[in-house]
């Protein structure tokens, strides 16, 4: 087998083992881990946001909250028996007024760093945001953090405003005028 061949397959080891890493060590004081769900709904509430700790469909911790004027959750995953996460989304679901497409979807995509925008199958916008916490977020990121996925949910009415759905876009031919027979 070629030497790059070799190569490859360690760096996929590798990589493999980092996407199913574990925090080691039990979440150190005032720092914010996916593994002690309170310390994230303790930093929401203490970052000026709701924190309610619930539980979501499948048994994982979930966090409940509110920005911007909307409603958005905490997931919590890579658990271990609905305990011992490793990281986090942040997620809301927006049904728009007007349809939206994936060129709307990828518009904001290209022009927004801390929020990925999904088109859903029932046509829904999805926001979220990935978080690992594998050895834990100070309080100062994990507020600016929380601040810069409020700012992009602010940014929604705006830019859906600003980038109106196709069919808004769309002319309307004027259909040809008819010349008097002379």
């Amino acid at each position: 087998m070629p030497r790059w061949s070799w190569l490859g397959a360690a760096l996929l080891l590798g990589c493999a083992g980092a996407a199913s890493a574990k925090d080691s060590q039990p979440c150190a004081k005032d720092i914010i881990c996916a593994s002690a769900p309170t310390t994230v709904g303790g930093a929401m509430i203490m970052a000026g946001y709701q924190g309610l700790i619930d539980t979501d469909g499948e048994g994982d911790p979930m966090i409940v909250s509110s920005a911007a004027g909307y409603k958005f959750y905490v997931y919590f995953y890579d658990c271990e028996q609905h305990k011992e996460c490793a990281s986090l989304q942040f997620s809301m679901r927006l049904t728009p007024s007007a349809p939206r497409d994936l060129t709307f979807v990828n518009k904001w995509n290209s022009e927004k760093r801390f929020a990925q925008m999904a088109l859903t199958k029932e046509g829904d916008l999805r926001l979220t945001h990935d978080v690992s916490t594998i050895g834990g977020i100070n309080r100062a990121n994990f507020t600016d953090m929380v601040e810069w996925w409020s700012t992009m949910m602010g940014m929604l009415d705006t830019f859906m405003t600003a980038n109106p759905p196709a069919a808004a876009n769309a002319t309307v031919p004027t259909p040809p005028v008819a010349k008097p027979k002379t």
